[in-house]
């Protein structure tokens, strides 16, 4: 994937960095931003082609991600795949059966099959 040389770095500090992307027609801009204390960045198009509105949602953006992780949250979201391993691991060794008495297994193969 290759940017153009139209990068901005919003606030000077790496956080918030818009770009577009060269190989589209009419490319919007995307931020990428990072917020302390998680690891990584999260990559999001801001929908519109002009900058100061870009600007105007990245850092809105940017001040909802900051407190998701302040609250305990992260930058990276969870598979379903992931998620649901770790229901399976929780279903089976600590449930042991259904409300019924039943099973787990017609569950996550129902789980499995979709």
């Amino acid at each position: 994937m290759t940017y153009s040389e139209e990068k901005i770095d919003v606030n000077g500090d790496g956080r918030i960095v818009l770009y577009k992307r060269t190989h589209l027609k009419r490319p919007k801009w995307q931020a990428r931003i990072s917020v302390p204390n998680s690891t990584g960045y999260k990559v999001l198009s801001t929908k519109t082609f002009d900058l100061d509105e870009a600007k105007h949602w990245a850092i809105n953006k940017y001040e909802e991600l900051y407190m998701q992780v302040k609250m305990g949250g992260s930058l990276k979201t969870k598979t379903f795949k992931q998620v649901f391993d770790e229901w399976k691991e929780y279903a089976t060794t600590t449930l042991v059966t259904t409300r019924r008495g039943g099973s787990w297994d017609a569950t996550i193969e129902r789980v499995k099959a979709t």
